[in-house]
């Protein structure tokens, strides 16, 4: 491919950022949608390519990176990088930038009960879902979209940046270089959310009885502290202010 590659073996935060501060032009991250996570939310800015090792790999499919290694890292040599908006996601105490999307509500609830290291432990998973889903019951959450405020009964809210988030749930046609949030709000109780499930793999969950589908430029979510929000897949607490960053990110995808 005539490209000059130096590998680098990062194990922490600060060995990531000292690879990005010190990397001369693009970098390549082999891992999955947590590198990325790792990398927009890094004190140093820097070319990014993805080749996709991880379990879910949302980022990837959504922007057409293949998955097969050698045809991954022609991309990520050959290809065009193309800017990437971000989520800032804002409480009195941090900021922090989201990749893919933000949830509250019942995925908000069992993401917060997982405990294994990794995505990709499937018994944690079906242990944190069955948890959450025993005790779940719809609530009403204060929502606001470009600050016009409403309360809004919930089973589930996603805010997505990208067409896929969470365990490959394909929430909305959201276009991560649109400026725009795409906000699906889902007012179902547990047997409903069983049943819209299936629905939300294949995306097609939009315009059913009880969804919603909006876009935005700011969002505000306060749950009143019956879910945390989730930011790809950082915990937060129950009150939220998110924001759209044009161009945040200079990613690789096949679409550029």
């Amino acid at each position: 491919m005539g490209a000059r590659v130096e590998t680098r073996v990062t194990a922490s935060l600060e060995e990531l950022d000292h690879a990005l501060a010190t990397a001369e032009r693009r970098v390549v991250l082999l891992g999955g949608d947590g590198s990325l996570h790792a990398a927009a939310n890094s004190r140093f800015g820097a070319e990014f390519a993805l080749i996709p090792a991880g379990s879910a790999n949302n980022v990837a499919r959504s922007l057409g990176i293949p998955f097969d290694f050698a045809s991954a890292a022609r991309l990520a040599v050959e290809g065009r990088a193309r800017p990437i908006d971000a989520i800032s996601v804002q409480t009195p105490e941090r900021r922090y930038l989201a990749v893919e999307g933000v949830s509250a509500g019942f995925h908000a609830l069992a993401r917060s009960q997982y405990t294994a290291v990794n995505s990709a432990d499937v018994v944690a998973g079906i242990r944190a879902g069955v948890g959450a889903f025993a005790q779940f019951e719809p609530f009403t959450i204060a929502l606001g979209l470009d600050g016009e405020c409403s309360l809004v009964r919930i089973g589930q809210l996603f805010v997505a940046n990208m067409p896929l988030f969470g365990p490959g749930l394909r929430v909305a046609p959201a276009d991560p270089a649109d400026g725009l949030l795409d906000v699906v709000t889902i007012d179902a109780g547990r047997r409903a959310l069983l049943g819209i499930a299936p629905r939300l793999r294949r995306g097609t969950h939009l315009g059913r009885p009880g969804v919603t589908h909006h876009r935005a430029h700011t969002v505000r979510i306060a749950t009143r502290g019956r879910s945390p929000v989730i930011a790809d897949t950082t915990t937060f607490g129950d009150t939220v202010e998110l924001s759209v960053v044009p161009h945040a990110l200079a990613l690789v995808g096949a679409a550029a």
